[in-house]
Protein backbone atom coordinates (compact mmCIF):
# COMPACT_ATOMS: atom_id res chain seq x y z
CA UNK A 1 0.00 0.00 0.00
CA UNK A 2 1.56 3.27 -1.02
CA UNK A 3 2.52 6.06 1.50
CA UNK A 4 0.07 9.28 1.25
CA UNK A 5 2.66 11.41 2.53
CA UNK A 6 4.95 10.85 -0.73
CA UNK A 7 2.26 12.04 -2.94
CA UNK A 8 1.40 15.43 -0.57
CA UNK A 9 5.08 16.14 -0.27
CA UNK A 10 4.50 15.72 -4.16
CA UNK A 11 1.85 17.51 -4.52
CA UNK A 12 3.07 20.76 -1.84
CA UNK A 13 6.00 20.97 -4.34
CA UNK A 14 4.31 21.88 -7.30
CA UNK A 15 2.50 24.15 -5.57
CA UNK A 16 4.98 26.00 -4.51
CA UNK A 17 5.35 29.59 -6.84
CA UNK A 18 7.75 28.90 -9.50
CA UNK A 19 9.70 31.92 -11.72
CA UNK A 20 8.17 31.89 -15.12
CA UNK A 21 12.31 30.77 -15.93
CA UNK A 22 11.34 27.76 -14.20
CA UNK A 23 7.86 27.00 -15.76
CA UNK A 24 9.73 27.74 -19.13
CA UNK A 25 12.44 25.40 -18.56
CA UNK A 26 10.16 22.82 -17.35
CA UNK A 27 7.44 23.45 -20.28
CA UNK A 28 4.71 23.17 -17.83
CA UNK A 29 2.39 25.76 -16.70
CA UNK A 30 1.27 27.03 -13.44
CA UNK A 31 -2.61 25.38 -14.42
CA UNK A 32 -1.24 22.15 -15.15
CA UNK A 33 0.83 22.01 -12.39
CA UNK A 34 -2.33 22.98 -9.94
CA UNK A 35 -4.00 20.38 -11.55
CA UNK A 36 -1.09 17.45 -11.23
CA UNK A 37 -1.24 18.78 -7.56
CA UNK A 38 -5.34 18.39 -7.03
CA UNK A 39 -5.07 14.64 -8.59
CA UNK A 40 -2.07 13.96 -6.30
CA UNK A 41 -4.10 14.87 -3.25
CA UNK A 42 -7.21 12.92 -4.25
CA UNK A 43 -4.72 9.89 -4.49
CA UNK A 44 -3.33 10.75 -1.01
CA UNK A 45 -7.15 10.73 0.20
CA UNK A 46 -7.83 6.89 -1.84
CA UNK A 47 -4.79 5.57 0.32
CA UNK A 48 -5.89 6.93 3.86
CA UNK A 49 -9.80 6.13 3.06
CA UNK A 50 -8.01 2.50 2.43
CA UNK A 51 -6.29 2.72 6.09
CA UNK A 52 -9.81 4.26 7.18
CA UNK A 53 -8.22 7.28 8.12
CA UNK A 54 -11.10 9.05 7.63
CA UNK A 55 -10.34 12.62 8.67
CA UNK A 56 -7.13 12.53 6.69
CA UNK A 57 -8.91 11.59 3.74
CA UNK A 58 -11.52 13.86 3.66
CA UNK A 59 -8.32 16.58 4.36
CA UNK A 60 -7.15 15.86 1.14
CA UNK A 61 -9.99 16.27 -1.09
CA UNK A 62 -10.55 19.42 0.32
CA UNK A 63 -7.14 20.36 -1.08
CA UNK A 64 -8.28 19.32 -4.21
CA UNK A 65 -11.49 21.08 -3.90
CA UNK A 66 -9.92 24.26 -3.22
CA UNK A 67 -7.22 24.17 -5.74
CA UNK A 68 -10.72 23.04 -8.28
CA UNK A 69 -12.20 26.58 -7.59
CA UNK A 70 -8.75 28.69 -8.02
CA UNK A 71 -8.83 27.42 -11.15
CA UNK A 72 -12.65 27.96 -11.62
CA UNK A 73 -13.81 24.54 -12.09
CA UNK A 74 -16.97 24.09 -10.36
CA UNK A 75 -17.90 20.73 -11.19
CA UNK A 76 -14.66 19.23 -10.29
CA UNK A 77 -14.58 21.27 -7.17
CA UNK A 78 -18.44 20.11 -6.10
CA UNK A 79 -17.18 16.26 -6.76
CA UNK A 80 -13.81 16.56 -4.42
CA UNK A 81 -16.78 18.55 -1.93
CA UNK A 82 -18.86 14.95 -2.73
CA UNK A 83 -15.77 12.69 -2.04
CA UNK A 84 -14.77 14.94 1.69
CA UNK A 85 -18.79 14.62 2.79
CA UNK A 86 -18.77 10.62 2.33
CA UNK A 87 -15.19 10.46 4.30
CA UNK A 88 -16.67 13.11 6.99
CA UNK A 89 -19.93 11.53 7.45
CA UNK A 90 -17.91 8.63 9.00
CA UNK A 91 -16.01 10.68 11.72
CA UNK A 92 -17.25 14.43 11.48
CA UNK A 93 -21.31 14.77 10.62
CA UNK A 94 -20.84 18.40 11.32
CA UNK A 95 -17.95 18.74 8.90
CA UNK A 96 -19.69 16.50 6.10
CA UNK A 97 -22.93 18.26 6.27
CA UNK A 98 -21.00 21.59 5.76
CA UNK A 99 -19.01 19.72 2.87
CA UNK A 100 -22.42 18.32 0.99
CA UNK A 101 -24.14 21.69 1.08
CA UNK A 102 -21.25 23.52 -0.67
CA UNK A 103 -21.27 20.80 -3.05
CA UNK A 104 -25.21 20.69 -3.58
CA UNK A 105 -25.16 24.93 -3.94
CA UNK A 106 -22.82 23.92 -6.74
CA UNK A 107 -24.79 21.80 -8.73
CA UNK A 108 -28.11 23.64 -8.03
CA UNK A 109 -27.30 27.63 -8.39
CA UNK A 110 -23.91 27.10 -10.65
CA UNK A 111 -24.38 24.33 -12.47
CA UNK A 112 -28.16 23.57 -13.00
CA UNK A 113 -27.43 19.81 -12.23
CA UNK A 114 -31.16 19.98 -10.55
CA UNK A 115 -31.34 16.10 -9.91
CA UNK A 116 -27.94 15.44 -8.99
CA UNK A 117 -28.55 18.98 -6.77
CA UNK A 118 -31.95 16.87 -5.47
CA UNK A 119 -30.12 13.52 -4.17
CA UNK A 120 -27.36 15.35 -2.43
CA UNK A 121 -30.20 16.65 -0.57
CA UNK A 122 -31.94 13.94 0.13
CA UNK A 123 -28.79 12.73 1.91
CA UNK A 124 -28.33 15.81 4.08
CA UNK A 125 -31.49 15.47 5.17
CA UNK A 126 -30.34 11.61 6.12
CA UNK A 127 -27.63 13.87 7.90
CA UNK A 128 -29.72 16.29 10.12
CA UNK A 129 -31.32 13.13 11.18
CA UNK A 130 -28.20 11.23 12.14
CA UNK A 131 -27.69 14.73 14.05
CA UNK A 132 -31.06 14.40 15.52
CA UNK A 133 -31.65 17.96 14.04
CA UNK A 134 -35.11 17.23 12.60
CA UNK A 135 -36.81 20.82 12.07
CA UNK A 136 -33.21 20.92 9.11
CA UNK A 137 -33.45 17.31 8.22
CA UNK A 138 -37.33 18.26 7.47
CA UNK A 139 -36.57 21.66 5.51
CA UNK A 140 -33.20 19.43 3.44
CA UNK A 141 -36.19 17.01 2.09
CA UNK A 142 -38.25 19.91 1.11
CA UNK A 143 -35.63 21.03 -0.61
CA UNK A 144 -34.92 17.95 -1.95
CA UNK A 145 -38.97 18.11 -3.67
CA UNK A 146 -38.73 21.63 -5.00
CA UNK A 147 -35.55 20.44 -6.59
CA UNK A 148 -36.89 17.35 -7.96
CA UNK A 149 -40.12 19.11 -9.04
CA UNK A 150 -38.00 21.51 -11.44
CA UNK A 151 -36.22 18.12 -12.68
CA UNK A 152 -39.97 17.20 -13.61
CA UNK A 153 -39.18 13.68 -11.34
CA UNK A 154 -42.45 13.86 -9.91
CA UNK A 155 -42.37 10.15 -8.18
CA UNK A 156 -38.84 11.29 -6.19
CA UNK A 157 -40.35 14.68 -5.36
CA UNK A 158 -43.75 13.11 -3.92
CA UNK A 159 -41.19 10.97 -2.03
CA UNK A 160 -39.29 14.09 -1.03
CA UNK A 161 -42.19 16.07 0.34
CA UNK A 162 -43.48 13.27 2.28
CA UNK A 163 -40.20 12.28 3.95
CA UNK A 164 -39.98 16.16 5.10
CA UNK A 165 -43.99 16.62 6.45
CA UNK A 166 -43.41 13.56 8.11
CA UNK A 167 -40.38 14.93 10.53
CA UNK A 168 -42.20 18.40 10.52
CA UNK A 169 -44.94 16.26 12.31
CA UNK A 170 -42.58 14.72 14.13
CA UNK A 171 -40.96 17.95 15.44
CA UNK A 172 -44.46 19.42 15.63
CA UNK A 173 -44.41 21.89 13.07
CA UNK A 174 -48.19 20.66 12.15
CA UNK A 175 -48.67 23.40 9.60
CA UNK A 176 -46.05 22.57 7.39
CA UNK A 177 -46.37 18.94 7.60
CA UNK A 178 -49.94 19.61 6.48
CA UNK A 179 -48.94 21.56 3.73
CA UNK A 180 -46.41 18.80 2.28
CA UNK A 181 -49.32 16.07 3.18
CA UNK A 182 -51.65 18.00 0.76
CA UNK A 183 -48.87 18.51 -1.85
CA UNK A 184 -48.10 14.79 -2.40
CA UNK A 185 -52.08 13.52 -1.86
CA UNK A 186 -52.64 15.88 -4.63
CA UNK A 187 -50.50 14.28 -6.87
CA UNK A 188 -51.18 10.63 -6.04
CA UNK A 189 -55.11 11.48 -6.66
CA UNK A 190 -54.93 11.36 -10.42
CA UNK A 191 -52.26 8.06 -10.31
CA UNK A 192 -54.22 5.11 -10.10
CA UNK A 193 -51.42 2.80 -9.25
CA UNK A 194 -50.68 4.62 -6.07
CA UNK A 195 -53.68 6.14 -5.12
CA UNK A 196 -54.17 3.72 -2.75
CA UNK A 197 -51.79 5.34 -0.48
CA UNK A 198 -54.02 8.58 -0.24
CA UNK A 199 -55.45 7.09 2.85
CA UNK A 200 -52.18 7.50 4.41
CA UNK A 201 -51.56 11.26 3.86
CA UNK A 202 -55.56 11.50 4.35
CA UNK A 203 -55.14 10.12 7.74
CA UNK A 204 -51.78 12.05 8.66
CA UNK A 205 -53.61 15.11 7.14
CA UNK A 206 -56.29 14.97 9.79
CA UNK A 207 -53.94 14.10 12.75
CA UNK A 208 -52.14 16.60 12.18
CA UNK A 209 -55.43 19.22 11.85
CA UNK A 210 -56.42 17.46 15.06
CA UNK A 211 -52.71 18.44 16.75
CA UNK A 212 -53.93 22.14 16.11
CA UNK A 213 -56.86 21.64 17.98
CA UNK A 214 -58.77 22.77 15.52
CA UNK A 215 -61.77 19.76 15.38
CA UNK A 216 -63.92 21.60 13.27
CA UNK A 217 -61.45 22.02 10.62
CA UNK A 218 -60.66 18.10 11.01
CA UNK A 219 -64.16 17.33 10.52
CA UNK A 220 -64.19 20.18 7.56
CA UNK A 221 -61.39 17.95 5.72
CA UNK A 222 -62.46 14.24 6.35
CA UNK A 223 -66.05 15.74 4.62
CA UNK A 224 -64.11 17.05 1.92
CA UNK A 225 -61.86 13.77 1.51
CA UNK A 226 -64.82 11.95 1.30
CA UNK A 227 -65.38 12.87 -2.02
CA UNK A 228 -62.62 10.63 -2.79
CA UNK A 229 -64.55 6.84 -3.14
CA UNK A 230 -61.50 5.05 -2.33
CA UNK A 231 -61.00 6.91 0.47
CA UNK A 232 -64.45 5.76 1.92
CA UNK A 233 -63.67 2.05 1.75
CA UNK A 234 -60.25 2.11 3.82
CA UNK A 235 -60.02 1.05 7.61
CA UNK A 236 -58.14 4.62 7.87
CA UNK A 237 -61.43 6.07 6.53
CA UNK A 238 -63.53 4.40 9.42
CA UNK A 239 -60.68 5.00 12.08
CA UNK A 240 -61.14 8.62 11.00
CA UNK A 241 -64.43 8.54 11.71
CA UNK A 242 -64.89 7.00 14.96
CA UNK A 243 -61.77 9.30 16.78
CA UNK A 244 -63.85 12.11 15.53
CA UNK A 245 -67.46 10.77 16.95
CA UNK A 246 -65.46 10.01 20.50
CA UNK A 247 -63.84 13.49 20.21
CA UNK A 248 -67.65 15.22 19.60
CA UNK A 249 -68.95 13.68 22.33
CA UNK A 250 -65.98 13.83 24.48
CA UNK A 251 -65.55 10.19 25.35
CA UNK A 252 -61.39 9.57 26.27
CA UNK A 253 -62.12 6.21 26.39
CA UNK A 254 -64.05 5.50 23.31
CA UNK A 255 -60.96 7.26 21.56
CA UNK A 256 -58.56 4.65 23.64
CA UNK A 257 -60.87 2.06 22.22
CA UNK A 258 -60.49 3.21 18.75
CA UNK A 259 -57.01 3.31 18.91
CA UNK A 260 -56.12 0.36 20.28
CA UNK A 261 -58.53 -1.70 17.84
CA UNK A 262 -57.06 -0.05 14.72
CA UNK A 263 -53.26 -0.69 16.15
CA UNK A 264 -54.15 -4.49 16.25
CA UNK A 265 -55.23 -4.51 12.66
CA UNK A 266 -52.45 -1.85 11.09
CA UNK A 267 -50.08 -1.27 13.42
CA UNK A 268 -49.13 2.32 14.50
CA UNK A 269 -45.88 3.74 13.96
CA UNK A 270 -43.96 6.02 15.37
CA UNK A 271 -45.32 9.39 14.15
CA UNK A 272 -49.30 8.03 14.26
CA UNK A 273 -48.12 6.90 17.96
CA UNK A 274 -46.68 10.70 18.77
CA UNK A 275 -49.83 12.27 16.51
CA UNK A 276 -52.30 10.48 18.68
CA UNK A 277 -51.01 11.37 22.22
CA UNK A 278 -50.71 14.61 21.51
CA UNK A 279 -54.44 14.50 20.33
CA UNK A 280 -55.58 12.72 23.59
CA UNK A 281 -53.48 14.88 25.82
CA UNK A 282 -54.49 18.54 24.11
CA UNK A 283 -57.97 17.67 23.31
CA UNK A 284 -59.41 15.45 26.19
CA UNK A 285 -56.86 16.99 28.51
CA UNK A 286 -58.30 20.41 28.10
CA UNK A 287 -61.69 19.65 28.33
CA UNK A 288 -60.76 18.13 31.46
CA UNK A 289 -59.03 21.65 32.60
CA UNK A 290 -62.25 23.67 31.50
CA UNK A 291 -64.90 21.28 33.92
CA UNK A 292 -62.63 21.77 36.67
Amino acid sequence: MADPREFIDEADKLLKPQSWFLLLVSGSSQYSRQEEASDLYVQAGNQYLLKRDFNNAASQFLKASNIQKELRNDNEMANYLIEAYKSFKFVSPPDAIKALSQAIDIYSARNGQFRRAANCTMDLGALYEQTNEIEKAGEAYEKAGQLYTVDHAEALSSKAFNKGADLYALAGNYSKAIEFYETVSKVKVHESLTSWRLKEYYLKIILCILCLDDFVGAQKKFDEFNGEGIWETTREYKFVQDILESIDQGDVQAFTDRVYEFDQFSKLDKLKTQLLLKIKKSIFEKEDDDLT
